[in-house]
């Protein structure tokens, strides 16, 4: 039986991936999800870069309610956003103070993609965190450990840096999966490895592959990638980065794992008084090309994917569906 085809665009932040995506889409009549583990939370959208979409917030709320995630199967009703009339899938799923996995991002995407096809449309993944790619192309089956409340008191007065430090002497290889100033991921990777004594890879096994998938890398020069990095952060604080982050740490404090992201991070610093503005923004740049070079990192050691320019790709994908 021939397998479904599935179309994934990835690469770096700011390669231009959402761009291209919406391109492919028009011209292959595709519907796109989002793999990436920033546009996955609500009220954050200038500091994830989410496109402007056409439609209001696909989201049910009654009136003056917070939208809650009561669980999985509550995404899967979720109508896609509007973005230049192409259906997006996978942003704003749920809160910042809500956990979201790579378990809970395969079980959405595969519901999603079936219902895709069923319409008789091409799925097209598009984003840059690798473990969600490899979780659908590679059918990750995941473990996961409990979490040990004992070993977590333990690590409370130990720096993130001695953390993650740490987690490189026992998994080098995971640790460069983690963004190193993400606390509760470098935890809870920490944890596995001390409690259990098996590495991250360990947790994710590879079963049988679902899917005749497509994978293309947006080829970009690194003076061009930085270039794009650099007007991107100056975009986003341009259109009210500060404001958005103020906002979101009145309402659900500084410490919840979505605000520990790039550009979040930082502008936190800078409300707490520690860096002035012109230094936070360089800081977000630099934070910005070090998270591309570890994406690069991650993504070039899988010799399936296909490095193309953009004004490459469309030919390609053509090559591909017609097979």
């Amino acid at each position: 039986m021939k397998k479904q085809q599935l179309l994934i665009i990835l690469g770096p932040t700011a390669s231009g991936k959402s761009s291209l995506g919406i391109e492919l889409a028009k011209e292959f009549d595709g519907e796109i999800i989002s793999a990436d583990s920033r546009t996955i939370f609500r009220e954050m959208r200038i500091g994830t870069a989410k496109p402007e979409r056409d439609a209001p917030s696909p989201i049910t709320e009654l009136p003056d309610s917070k939208p809650v995630k009561r669980s999985i199967m509550d995404l899967f009703s979720s109508k896609p956003y509007l973005v230049e009339e192409i259906p997006h899938y996978g942003f704003d799923l749920v809160n910042p103070d809500e956990d979201f996995t790579a378990a809970d991002f395969k079980a959405f995407a595969v519901n999603v993609i079936n219902d895709i096809v069923s319409r008789g449309k091409l799925p097209i993944i598009v984003g840059g965190t690798g473990l969600y790619i490899s979780a659908l192309v590679d059918n990750l089956q995941f473990t996961d450990a409990p979490p040990n409340e004992e070993w977590r008191q333990a690590q409370e007065e130990i720096s993130t840096v001695k953390l993650y430090e740490r987690l490189q002497k026992f998994d080098r290889a995971g640790a460069e999966e983690i963004d190193s100033q993400n606390r509760r991921r470098v935890l809870r990777a920490l944890e596995i490895v001390e409690t259990t004594g098996r590495k991250l890879s360990d947790q994710q096994t590879k079963g049988e592959e679902k899917f005749d998938s497509l994978m293309i890398g947006v080829d970009r020069s690194r003076e061009e990638l930085y270039e794009r990095i650099e007007l991107r952060v100056d975009e986003m604080v341009a259109h009210g980065l500060v404001d958005e982050v103020r906002a979101l740490r009145a309402k659900y404090g500084a410490d919840v794992n979505a605000m520990t992201g790039i550009g979040y991070r930082q502008i936190g610093q800078f409300l707490d008084g520690y860096l002035k503005l012109r230094d936070t923004i360089d800081l977000i740049k630099r934070d910005t090309r070090r998270y591309a070079k570890r994406q690069l990192t991650w993504f070039r050691r899988d010799n399936r994917i296909v490095w193309l320019r953009p004004e490459e790709v469309a030919e390609r994908v053509r090559n591909w569906i017609d097979g």
